[in-house]
């Protein structure tokens, strides 16, 4: 295949170990232009990106994402956490929040730019893991502080996160079923 774009989308996957090799702020920056490069619903661009590099603020969030679990009462999801060590970021040396104005096409726009980030760190030698999780920080009991320390202005909601790093361990991308697809 030629394309080198579709390289990136058919060879990424979700990668869950990094190394402890910092990004640089030229990689930083990049990632920065392809999150604000992302397309929204009538070039609203009501969503904020929150690159979270310190190692302070990268431990105080996977432990506000934690306390948000073990607040939500839910055994199941009480359990992954535990299994996962507590850890959601799998030491990831950047987070990238996506916070935005609750609307109709939040969402959408989140999805779009949350991707935007995964394919342009691939295409730059880097690995990402989607993260829903962290919803679990800043929706529960204490996520008004927590989205006060993380910077989200007010009132906007997590949309969606992203891991970004360079990956310490391999994952095949995943298979998928072309009967999803229907041809009219």
């Amino acid at each position: 295949m030629e394309n080198d774009v579709l390289k990136m989308i058919l060879s990424r996957s979700s990668i869950r170990g990094y190394s402890d090799q910092k990004l640089t702020s030229d990689e930083i920056a990049l990632l920065k232009k392809a999150a604000l490069a992302s397309p929204t619903a009538m070039n609203r661009q009501e969503q904020r990106f929150i690159f979270v590099t310190s190692d302070a603020m990268l431990e105080r969030l996977e432990k506000a994402i934690f306390e948000g679990v073990l607040a939500s009462g839910n055994e199941a999801f009480i359990e992954r956490m535990k299994s996962r060590g507590g850890k959601v970021t799998y030491g990831a040396p950047l987070v990238v929040i996506i916070c935005s104005k609750p609307s109709h096409f939040a969402p959408v726009d989140a999805g779009i730019a949350v991707e935007n980030l995964a394919i342009a760190a691939k295409s730059m030698g880097l690995e990402s893991v989607i993260l829903g999780m962290p919803a679990s920080a800043f929706n529960s009991p204490s996520g008004d502080a927590a989205k006060k320390e993380f910077g989200f202005p007010d009132g906007y909601e997590f949309s969606i996160a992203i891991s970004i790093g360079h990956g310490s361990v391999e994952k095949e991308p995943h298979t998928w079923d072309e009967s999803h697809v229907i041809d009219l």
